[in-house]
């Protein structure tokens, strides 16, 4: 009869859900400086600090193929201070590492004007180099550099490493900056493997689940369970309590969260493009790399670049007259400080024989001090003349030239 009118609902008759933490970890884009890769940085630096070690020398060689350090000005240089503000250590790696980012290195020599004597040698670091082509034949290089200024210099002034010199008539790379297109794809890769490695152990730290309210309220009395059931998780964690409070009105629906973790195989393998890029193994990245693993890091990346130093050095700081001489800046390494203990007493023992090596420089590859009248040089009996074997063997003396 319409004694008791039905009320109208003015709240919502379903059951509410409202999630207690939400996760929200987007990828950051890496971008197109390689140096952000805490990867890339350390397979330079074990590049560039090997070849640190390599030592220059001013050197001629006579007709019988006997060398001789040149003492001058080039020499000084090369030797002591390349510039104000290196030492040789410090100039040699940062020229590398020059080498490894741009797949290019400047390096500029500085003379005096008025004795046109060496002063020194100066790595550049432009942001764009253009190459300059005259009617007389003649080429410079166009550097501009980041606080606005640009030179123009002959190209015979300008001592000028290469990395994947195939593509540019000038330039290694694709040009003078160089192009990681190749090696921005494996980092990316890389950058977004290691987010999600982070974000999932972030996620597996936190707390994910459902509020199920039960019966009709309104969007107010919603919010208000809501607020009650965080301080409610507030306290007890503030308590060290594994307990939370909770009334009949509503019930706390835990989300299993099972974060995918990226296999150690998958980073590995990304990682090992990486430095195979830079040719670098991993005991050498790691410094767990025996004899064998340096001395094949050795030749397949440091000694390449010794080459073209000492090719690009000479080049750039002799001219044609000293290099028909047979004049040249090379760059030595001492190879057998990095061989195992035995390795090193073996070629000791060998070196010495023949004369090639003083008690000094045998001691200094023990890591011992010198001694005086090290530097004398000994030479084992056992060896003779090829062209004289014969007479020694059948006790002939050989005859005295009578003319």
């Amino acid at each position: 009869m319409g004694i008791f009118k039905r009320k109208n609902k003015t709240a919502e008759s379903v059951t509410g859900f409202t999630m207690v933490h939400n996760i929200d970890l987007p990828l950051i884009p890496f971008g197109d400086n390689i140096l952000k890769s805490d990867v890339v940085m350390v397979c330079i630096d074990k590049v560039a600090s090997q070849c640190a070690k390599l030592k220059a020398r001013y050197i001629k060689t006579n007709d019988a193929g006997v060398q001789s350090e040149k003492n001058n000005d080039i020499s000084f240089v090369l030797k002591y201070q390349p510039n104000i503000a290196m030492t040789p250590y410090q100039f040699i790696y940062k020229t590398v590492s020059l080498l490894l980012l741009n797949d290019n290195a400047f390096v500029y020599p500085l003379y005096d004007r008025q004795t046109h004597k060496l002063k020194g040698l100066y790595p550049l670091d432009p942001m764009i180099v253009q190459p300059q082509e005259y009617t007389d034949g003649s080429y410079t290089y166009k550097f501009y550099f980041k606080d606005g200024e640009s030179y123009e210099i002959p190209i015979e002034n300008v001592i000028h490493l290469k990395r994947f010199y195939c593509k540019n008539d000038f330039f290694g790379g694709t040009g003078s900056s160089g192009n990681h297109e190749a090696l921005l794809k494996t980092l990316k890769t890389n950058e977004s493997l290691l987010q999600g490695v982070s974000a999932a152990i972030e996620s597996s730290f936190k707390i994910k689940g459902l509020l199920k309210i039960n019966g009709i309220l309104k969007e107010t009395d919603k919010n208000k369970q809501l607020d009650e059931f965080s301080r409610a998780v507030e306290k007890a964690t503030k308590g060290n309590s594994s307990i939370i409070p909770m009334d009949t009105k509503a019930d706390y629906v835990p989300l299993e969260t099972n974060p995918k973790i990226v296999e150690s195989t998958t980073l590995d393998f990304i990682q090992s493009k990486i430095l195979d890029y830079y040719g670098v193994s991993k005991g050498v990245f790691s410094n767990k790399y025996d004899e064998n693993e340096y001395n094949s890091f050795y030749e397949s990346t440091i000694e390449p670049i010794a080459i073209q130093l000492s090719e690009a050095f000479s080049l750039g700081l002799l001219t044609d007259g000293q290099l028909e001489r047979g004049e040249q800046i090379l760059f030595f390494s001492e190879r057998l400080q990095y061989a195992s203990w035995h390795t090193k007493v073996n070629a000791i023992g060998k070196l010495i024989g023949l004369g090639i090596m003083s008690l000094n420089e045998s001691r200094n590859l023990l890591g011992l001090e010198p001694v005086e009248g090290g530097d004398k040089r000994l030479q084992s009996l056992n060896y003779v003349d090829a062209t004289k074997a014969n007479l020694y063997q059948v006790g002939e003396k050989e005859d005295e030239d009578t003319s």
